[in-house]
């Protein structure tokens, strides 16, 4: 059918440009409650997505370019599905670009094996683990488990010659903890994605979470104090790099697009920051190169090969990340979708750190900046008031500040870590944070 696709293409005098991608999805899932395997699912999808570029004139007569895009299943009709795509396209009126051409595709390691060549198998086995990890545990209960696993092969071809395939896989697992009984029950919640099983460091992850899940019982309630903030671990990675599924400050306000709507603030090879900078230098990379990060790609969906981008070096922004469109708009080089974040190791043993008095910010309910300013008021999970020899744990209660702010005045472990979309620090502390309680 891709054959099909790309030939009616061809014929159709309209086009400007066009690119189709062939995905293929092979998934296993599998649900569990408690000791007992409820289901067991094998999932396959096959969609063709295609993106038509069309040039036509706007409302006052100028030259423009617009995009269409229309996702076909296997036996679609294929003319009718081009058509409306183009409809759309000239419907559409952008200055005028076109898609990118052909480039070297780098090697990028993207693929688990092991979930390739046995997904049903390998879910079970990471299950297993999970319950006798679990099962070591006296004091929590482990009441539910899903685990997703998934080989995504992305065909991409174009209208200028790109021709190229890449192989990606994927791993999803959550669970539910409880602990304590009746009344003085709770319950905390777990998820994991991840490219390949092992970076799952699933008996470490089971640990950590059943602590935290049986310190919620001692919580007290939240202080208010400001002062010095200790994060470390998949909270840290959420509050600089983003949930996995979503993005972060740092990569909406890098944004080319934004740039050429005059949206972001940040000027190349000018700080980032709205002031001086108190804590450690910051540097970032925007890594489609790392190895089974979760936002990393041989191409992304344009075609544009991946990168490592030196995105911000000593404070300052060295470069925007930008789509062929806006790389055109503003004479700068076209990177593709953003990836990973990578930042280098910091000076402070993690171990210094936490030190001095300090509150430490375990779980967020959500952290969810502003994607503009960087203000943001984050409810606390669980956190802990550490005055060098006791470590209480509270509940509720916000974190309030600015994270721009946060990041001018932060000190970063010497140690790294891998957490899907972040490579970077295993800990951090911001000097001056507030946390606002009852």
């Amino acid at each position: 059918m891709l054959e099909k696709i790309q030939k009616t293409l061809t014929k159709n005098p309209e086009l400007k440009s066009w690119n189709v991608s062939h995905v293929t999805i092979n998934g296993s899932q599998q649900y569990d409650l408690e000791k007992t395997t409820e289901a067991v699912r094998q999932v396959t999808s096959e969609h063709y997505k295609i993106d038509v570029l069309c040039d036509s004139l706007d409302g006052e007569g100028k030259p423009s370019s617009g995009v269409g895009t229309v996702t076909l299943l296997p036996g679609g009709e294929i003319s009718e599905a081009i058509e409306q795509a183009v409809l759309t396209a000239k419907l559409v009126h952008n200055e005028p670009y076109d898609f990118p051409e052909p480039a070297s595709m780098p090697v990028v390691e993207l693929v688990d094996q092991q979930l390739v060549q046995d997904p049903s198998g390998s879910l079970k086995e990471v299950l297993a683990l999970l319950k006798d990890s679990a099962n070591l545990l006296a004091d929590v209960r482990l009441t539910t488990a899903e685990c997703f696993g998934e080989e995504k092969i992305t065909h991409l071809v174009s209208s200028k010659g790109i021709d190229a395939v890449q192989n990606s896989t994927q791993i999803y697992l959550q669970w539910v903890f409880i602990a304590g009984e009746g009344e003085d029950e709770v319950e905390s919640f777990a998820e994991i994605y991840r490219r390949r099983i092992s970076d799952l460091l699933l008996e470490d992850e089971v640990k950590r979470r059943a602590q935290y899940t049986t310190d919620l019982l001692q919580a007290q309630p939240p202080p208010s104090r400001t002062g010095p903030v200790f994060v470390q671990g998949a909270t840290l990675a959420n509050i600089v790099s983003g949930e996995v599924l979503g993005g972060s400050l740092i990569q909406v306000l890098s944004s080319a697009s934004l740039k050429y709507s005059e949206e972001t603030p940040w000027d190349l090879r000018k700080s980032i920051f709205r002031g001086d900078v108190k804590g450690d230098p910051l540097n970032v990379w925007a890594n489609r190169q790392l190895p089974f990060g979760m936002h990393s790609s041989v191409f992304d969906t344009e075609g544009l090969p991946a990168q490592r981008v030196a995105l911000i070096q000593d404070n300052k922004l060295e470069g925007f990340i930008a789509s062929q469109r806006f790389a055109h708009y503003l004479n700068l080089p076209a990177t593709g979708d953003f990836g990973n974040m990578e930042l280098p190791a910091g000076n402070t043993p993690s171990a210094v750190l936490s030190e001095d008095p300090h509150i430490e910010i375990a779980e967020f309910s959500w952290f969810n900046p502003n994607p503009f300013s960087g203000d943001f008021a984050s409810e606390i999970r669980l956190g802990y008031v550490v005055d060098g020899q006791e470590r209480i744990p509270f509940k509720g209660g916000m974190l309030l500040g600015n994270l721009l702010d946060a990041l001018a005045d932060v000190t970063w472990a010497s140690e790294t870590g891998y957490y899907g979309n972040y490579l970077g620090p295993v800990a951090a502390r911001f000097n001056h944070l507030q946390v606002a309680g009852e």
